[in-house]
């Protein structure tokens, strides 16, 4: 049931069960994922509040048998009925409408949550990381190894329990906030900083990111403004040709307009 619920989630929210390869080598493509502990964590999570809403909507409804039907009134032996608590038909038509919504959420919630950790990719080749998180709020995240800055692995007290640890990678660009110097989680805010969530070989990633970061470096594969012969040197053969070809159409074009103005 669940399985089948997960594809019609899929369908609906339009999420590719996997992403494209990042720029690189196919064969040198590289698949990390959270942990187990990841999703037992986060399992844990959702039963918390799953309990928690149970706990309210009992609560609610213990106390609204509690409220009195009629509350009397007046002096002196004249006493006179008056309503005061809902109709119990509306009572238990609300019951039955607040159990039926939290036993529909139940697998509606749990398949969002699994679809979020098992379609969690961290892809990372020769030359470009990807990565993906989310299910209803879909985000993703490319770019190339040589724009790497920094990398990080950060580890709280329960993840370190539990045996995991974010890797996070900071772009030429990126400034650390204040939040994420106090731990707090500020990726979405900031474009140049991306994490490796939940996993279980932090070490390992860090360290084939770091390798591979300086091979891309050495072959200059950053971005395109970063290909540039430091200094100033000569251009490629291609681009000085097409240099050429721009420096022509300019002369001709303000040879035309100085002769327009004669």
């Amino acid at each position: 049931m669940t399985e089948g619920l997960s594809r019609r989630l899929l369908a609906v929210l339009r999420v590719p069960p996997e992403p494209h390869l990042p720029a690189g080598e196919p064969g040198t493509a590289r698949v990390f994922r959270a942990g187990a502990n990841f999703w037992n964590l986060r399992l844990l999570g959702w039963g918390a509040r799953q309990a928690a809403t149970l706990v309210g909507f009992v609560w609610l409804m213990v106390m609204l048998h509690m409220v009195p039907d009629t509350i009397p009134m007046g002096r002196r032996g004249r006493q006179r009925a008056i309503p005061l608590a809902m109709p119990i038909a509306l009572v238990r038509a609300l019951e039955t409408a607040a159990w039926g919504v939290w036993l529909v959420q139940l697998p509606i919630t749990f398949a969002i949550l699994r679809l979020d950790y098992e379609l969690r990719w961290y892809i990372v080749t020769d030359r470009a990381a990807r990565l993906r998180e989310g299910i209803v709020n879909l985000r993703e995240m490319t770019f190339t190894l040589a724009n790497v800055q920094d990398i990080r692995i950060r580890q709280g007290p329960l993840q370190r329990l539990l045996g995991l640890a974010d890797v996070e990678l900071r772009t030429a660009g990126g400034s650390e906030t204040p939040s994420e110097k106090a731990g707090h989680s500020s990726s979405a805010r900031n474009l140049h900083l991306a994490r490796f969530r939940g996993v279980d070989n932090a070490e390992a990633i860090r360290d084939l990111v770091s390798e591979r970061m300086k091979r891309a470096r050495g072959a200059g594969l950053g971005d395109p403004e970063d290909a540039l012969p430091p200094g100033g040197g000569p251009l490629p053969s291609d681009l000085a040709a097409a240099a050429r070809e721009l420096a022509v159409e300019s002369n001709r074009l303000r040879a035309a307009v100085a002769r327009d103005l004669d």
